[in-house]
């Protein structure tokens, strides 16, 4: 049986996994792609590393960057120094007339949990990652959502506060700047306030982590309780207003933040009833974490042909 293969492509390294007909992950391979390797040559090297796993049926990319849909051109992905490259072209090169789909890497993330995790048994779903920005897809009656001009989904970059904190991408007030992880340490850094958080950030050298916020919480620090609760209020704004749009069946949550577990998932559930149009009517959907971990990019570039259009 010819294999089907999903390519998690990172700014480091990219994971490849061979994915068999339950969604499972039966075989793994990680080939580095860090910057100063010409694209041609990361290129080369993926494709070799694809075809040493036998026998290849269909191959799905996972890409960190937005993609014209003319050609699958990737149109800036920053940690790999690749602008307005054709992905599909050059690996046609290598892999021939193998059939090959490519997204964006939240995307594909989003997909491997609506196959095999915690999407499972719906036919819309919307994920966020909380990572060290705020990314996610959106599949709706079992397509994955692109957007007119293919350039997919950027719930990051919602402006939840007006002239807000800058943004990496240029904006202000963006969801990413609040609710990433990068965003709890901006936060959690400047608080001079909570004993607990200054012990724990002095206890790792001086290095903050979002994972400092919630057990400084645990610890039962009033300042950490605090940054929690506006945490929450801002990523239920941002979550609120999707739902408002999107009338998703069920609402995933992943990225590293998501390990905080009911200490933010509790909060939220209840916050969004107070951002979501007609909640007391319409209901909400459910919020829950996602399962796969970093499997979901692997499932789901593998999966890639049952969704896009």
């Amino acid at each position: 049986m010819k294999k089907r293969i999903g390519v998690d492509l990172g700014g480091t390294t990219a994971k490849l996994g061979v994915v068999t007909e339950q969604n499972e992950i039966v075989e793994r391979k990680v080939i580095p792609t860090e910057k100063g390797i010409t694209f041609e040559e990361t290129i080369a090297r993926l494709a070799e590393g694809i075809l040493s796993m036998g026998d290849v049926g269909i191959v799905g990319f996972g890409v960190p960057s937005s993609l014209k849909p003319e050609g699958d051109i990737v149109i800036h992905a920053n940690n790999l120094g690749w602008k307005n490259k054709d992905l599909r072209k050059e690996l046609k090169k290598h892999l021939g007339d193998i059939p090959v789909y490519i997204a964006n890497d939240a995307d594909s993330a989003a997909v491997g949990e609506f196959f095999q995790g915690a999407g499972q048994g719906h036919s819309s779903m919307l994920m966020l990652t909380l990572g060290t920005g705020v990314g996610g897809g959106f599949i709706y009656q079992n397509r994955l959502y692109r957007g007119g001009n293919g350039c997919g989904f950027e719930p990051g970059h919602m402006i939840i506060q007006e002239d807000g904190i800058p943004c990496t991408c240029g904006m202000r007030g963006c969801l990413e700047s609040y609710c990433s992880a990068t965003g709890i340490i901006r936060i959690i850094s400047q608080c001079q306030t909570s004993p607990a958080l200054r012990r724990l950030i002095a206890n790792n050298g001086g290095k903050a982590t979002a994972r400092m916020l919630f057990q400084a919480v645990r610890e039962g620090d009033q300042a950490a309780k605090d940054i929690l609760a506006s945490y929450v209020k801002n990523l239920a704004t941002g979550v609120g207003s999707l739902v408002t749009i999107l009338r998703p069946e069920i609402v995933v949550i992943g990225g590293g933040v998501s390990g905080a577990g009911e200490l933010l998932f509790a909060p939220l559930q209840e916050a969004v009833k107070e951002t979501i149009f007609s909640y007391d009517v319409i209901g909400g959907p459910e919020i829950v974490p996602a399962a796969l971990g970093n499997d979901a990019g692997i499932i789901g570039a593998a999966l890639l042909d049952q969704v896009l259009i």
